[in-house]
């Protein structure tokens, strides 16, 4: 039991760090094609020290919420998926595809219900594409890390 909730922190870790760092990426690109926009110009460029602190502030700034929120859809999904394999086998692609889905259906509930997805980086289609594949990284990592050792 320690191994799978080590492996879940392990996956929730990745999930968070990188779904943060990618959410992120895709709001300085549509600040950067905003103020070109706004000068009449190209996209404006970031230097790598602004893009890095500004990736600091916005991760500071949705940890929490992005953290639980993608966390328990990640448990969710991992829960359905373990209970699955036992019917079907193909356990990491299971693992890897239920979770993606998860991250899919929890932020089309929020758009639905809200309004908007609540972070603004996964807003358009390619922001919540970008979710979907690191959700999918996320739960086959999972699924290695619990995979049934040989006897």
């Amino acid at each position: 039991m320690s191994r799978r909730i080590l492996a879940f922190v392990v996956a929730v870790a990745v999930l968070v760090t990188l779904g943060c760092i990618t959410q992120s990426l895709f709001v300085q690109h549509a600040w950067s094609i905003a103020a070109g926009l706004a000068d009449g110009s190209a996209p404006v460029s970031i230097s790598i020290v602004d893009r890095i602190g500004w990736i600091g502030h916005d991760f500071a700034g949705i940890f929490v919420s992005f953290g639980g929120l993608t966390a328990s859809t990640l448990l969710v999904a991992l829960l359905v998926a373990g209970w699955l394999t036992r019917f079907t086998g193909h356990r990491a692609v299971l693992f890897g595809v239920i979770s993606a889905l998860a991250i899919l259906t929890v932020f089309t509930l929020l758009r639905r219900l809200l309004g908007t997805v609540g972070i603004f980086g996964v807003r358009g289609v390619l922001g919540l594409a970008a979710q979907m594949m690191i959700a999918l990284m996320a739960g086959m990592l999972f699924a290695r890390l619990t995979r049934p050792r040989m006897a």
